[in-house]
């Protein structure tokens, strides 16, 4: 069975026994009645009455896991279901049904990643468009990394679309996977496309890794500088991946690679956009940087995404859905 972009080794009917003989092993009584048809699998939904309907009034679709019920009309993908059926009523976007399925049943199958034909609709890629960041500050004398070594990372892992990366942009970054500690890689280039280091993010846990030492420079300078126009406006984020989640969602996204540093702040500075948006975390280091980054950059017009408009769920853009990071508001 496909969920999202990932195959599970089970089909819905496997699962759904799992999660009834875990549920009934925590003494939790959702989903005491079951009943298969051609398409779907009908279940008690757990979102009203209790979960103790007489009768299924639910269904979850068979090909894609979606989650209907047509008595109190709640829409759910199955990893949300059961988050909410475990007690994480809080879960809206499924973290721990997503990890209660990758536990139970998932065969991680990495595949060796295929060429991928950028079609970003009106931001075509060329090789030609550069602009001036030449004076960036890092030690050439520490060498780069190889496309030899880079070679050994190109292949595809499921936590990638887990995370919800595109194909186009997974090629377009170079994000591959380091099956020696088990995490996905990020090449982090400077304006020519030298890789200068590669940080890595763990596929189980939060764990973010820099090389010892390195300055981070601004993450996705490059990726810019092939765009055929330069966008008008740039968003901010704080972590790579809120990042990759913008441009996933047809906008353009550059990290600090954390709060910033004098290194990254000159590169914003030096970018041919006149607007960038502070879209940094919504918790007190975020607000902090927003305070710096307003100041610091006085040669841009500035505007940050009001965090008073995150979803409660979300603390930061890769938490967010495409329809709820286009909800956002926006504050001069």
């Amino acid at each position: 069975m496909k969920i999202g972009d990932i195959q599970f080794n089970a089909d819905l009917a496997d699962i759904l026994n799992e999660l009834v003989s875990q549920l009934r092993a925590n003494n939790i009584p959702y989903i005491q009645k079951m009943k298969e048809i051609p398409s779907h699998i009908q279940i008690q939904c757990p979102y009203h009455g209790g979960g103790q309907e007489r009768r299924p009034s639910a269904g979850i679709r068979k090909d894609d896991g979606i989650f209907h019920c047509f008595a109190c009309g709640e829409v759910h993908s199955l990893p949300e279901v059961i988050s909410y059926c475990f007690g994480y009523t809080d879960d809206v976007v499924g973290k721990f049904g997503w990890q209660w399925l990758l536990r139970n049943f998932a065969t991680v199958q990495v595949e060796e990643r295929k060429d991928v034909v950028l079609d970003f609709g009106n931001r075509g890629i060329s090789h030609v468009t550069r602009f001036n960041q030449d004076s960036d500050g890092l030690d050439r004398d520490k060498g780069y990394v190889t496309e030899q070594e880079l070679d050994k990372y190109r292949y595809i892992h499921p936590y990638m679309y887990k995370r919800g990366l595109t194909d186009d942009v997974i090629h377009l970054f170079d994000i591959g996977y380091d099956s020696n500690t088990d995490c996905i890689t990020f090449p982090v280039r400077d304006i020519n496309g030298n890789c200068l280091f590669v940080a890595r993010r763990s596929v189980k846990t939060k764990f973010f890794n820099y090389p010892k030492g390195v300055e981070k420079p601004l993450y996705g300078l490059y990726e810019l500088s092939r765009l055929e126009k330069f966008p008008d406006e740039v968003y901010i984020c704080e972590s790579m991946l809120d990042a990759l989640t913008i441009w996933c969602y047809n906008k353009y996204a550059v990290a600090l690679n954390g709060l910033g540093n004098e290194l990254s702040i000159a590169q914003i500075r030096k970018l041919p956009c006149r607007k960038v948006i502070l879209a940094t975390d919504k918790d007190e280091a975020g607000k902090k940087a927003r305070i710096r980054l307003r100041k610091e950059l006085n040669n841009k017009i500035v505007t940050e995404l009001d965090y008073r408009t995150y979803p409660d769920h979300a603390k930061d853009m890769n938490d967010m859905t495409r329809e709820e990071f286009y909800a956002l508001g926006e504050v001069f």
